[in-house]
């Protein structure tokens, strides 16, 4: 799948855009601050209903406007398949006042569009899913799952409304002073949709970075041919202050296929009632996938914490290798791929293999303050765009 055209107004800076894009790599040139990003947001929005930026959608409406609107036609690169076309309607006040259109049709669920355009966006913010907490890396898993079951999101937003209902009784029961921990039967039954759901949730996560796990250690090796590679799974009710130097005996089994569900089901329920003093103090849920991790080793120290800026930066770029090949494999197209100043903080050798690893089958876009050092790298552009002054033009370089 690509890009073919694409129409925005009243999008963030642009008052009005209108782009016609081929299969070749797609150069967007402009100084820091004028609007490069966001032209590949409008992209990554059609491929996910979502920004990659903000979760506030009003963000995204030009400032002084009360609408945005977003209008695609999505090639399918093949001769027996029709093109697609998407329109998005975007009103401030709530995100229920979006309208969608495929194919003029009238949808009403993000669900009917984010199928049709699989992107990976690259960027520098991707060094926070090293860097930072565990819920970047928790995000990094969940967005790509996302992407390739339409079922996930609906199981994880049942699951938070389930955890904010369990914290809510938990408040409570601390603030009455009458806690009855072993005879409450409301809290026996949030523990047992928690348990329900996050099962749920935690296997697919495994599932996923057992998948990568492979992949993402040849791309890391290829960058540091002599660092010995890890990445597993961290249980809320393992995470340690030295993660790295634990890993659950669960993690193997279910690497080995010698998992059932049972098992995890009886760890989660048993670690949820030993949690439950420690939950009522804190007046939160202490124990289940959303307090879950990954954690990356190089030469058996925790990325996060021992890497070098250069090594967190590449073991995220590489993340988003392992996402590539994943949506590749799973949807059965490509991806489109949105480059967003990421060959600026690499160095020359490192740029060439990103490179070399992304190959010339996707589209893709490639935004830049310069175009001196892409020259040195082998970079096909098929079109180059200059973004100024709220403006995209087209250049003849």
């Amino acid at each position: 799948m690509y890009l073919k055209k694409l129409e925005l107004k009243n999008y963030r800076n642009y008052s009005q855009a209108n782009l016609d894009f081929d299969k070749n790599t797609i150069l967007i040139l402009g100084n820091n601050g004028n609007g490069k990003t966001n032209l590949l947001e409008s992209v990554y929005y059609l491929s996910t209903g979502r920004s990659h930026k903000t979760y506030i959608q009003d963000e995204i409406i030009k400032w002084g406007s009360n609408y945005s609107t977003i209008k695609a036609l999505i090639g399918s690169g093949r001769g027996d398949k029709e093109d697609r076309f998407i329109e998005i309607e975007l009103r401030k006040g709530s995100s229920s006042n979006t309208k969608i259109r495929v194919d003029k049709t009238r949808r009403k669920k993000k669900s009917d569009f984010i199928s049709l355009l699989p992107s990976v966006i690259f960027s520098p913010d991707d060094l926070n899913i090293i860097k930072s907490g565990p819920s970047g890396r928790r995000d990094f898993l969940d967005s790509v799952l996302e992407k390739i079951d339409g079922k996930y999101c609906r199981e994880r937003t049942q699951y938070q409304k389930i955890l904010m209902q369990r914290n809510s009784l938990i408040k409570s029961m601390g603030g009455s002073g009458r806690i009855d921990m072993e005879n409450n039967p409301t809290l026996e039954a949030w523990d047992d949709n928690i348990v329900k759901y996050g099962i749920d949730i935690i296997k697919k996560r495994c599932g996923l970075l057992g998948e990568l796990k492979g992949e993402f250690e040849n791309y890391m090796s290829s960058f540091f041919k002599k660092a010995s590679v890890d990445i597993f799974y961290i249980f809320s009710w393992d995470r340690k202050d030295s993660p790295d130097s634990f890993k659950s005996p669960l993690l193997s089994e279910m690497a080995g296929g010698n998992f059932t569900g049972g098992d995890l089901k009886e760890i989660f329920y048993g670690k949820l009632k030993d949690s439950q003093k420690k939950d009522i103090r804190y007046k939160t849920t202490t124990v289940g996938p959303h307090r879950d991790d990954f954690v990356i080793l190089l030469d058996d120290k925790n990325a996060r914490y021992f890497g070098s800026q250069g090594q967190q930066r590449v073991a995220a770029i590489c993340l988003k290798l392992c996402e590539l090949g994943i949506l590749r494999r799973k949807l059965k197209r490509n991806p489109v791929l949105l480059l967003d100043d990421v060959f600026s903080e690499l160095d020359i050798e490192r740029k060439k293999l990103l490179v070399k690893a992304i190959g010339n089958d996707f589209q893709t876009f490639v935004t830049s303050t310069n175009i001196s050092y892409l020259d040195r790298l082998d970079l096909d552009f098929g079109s180059k765009l200059l973004v100024k002054d709220n403006k995209i033009t087209v250049l003849d370089l």
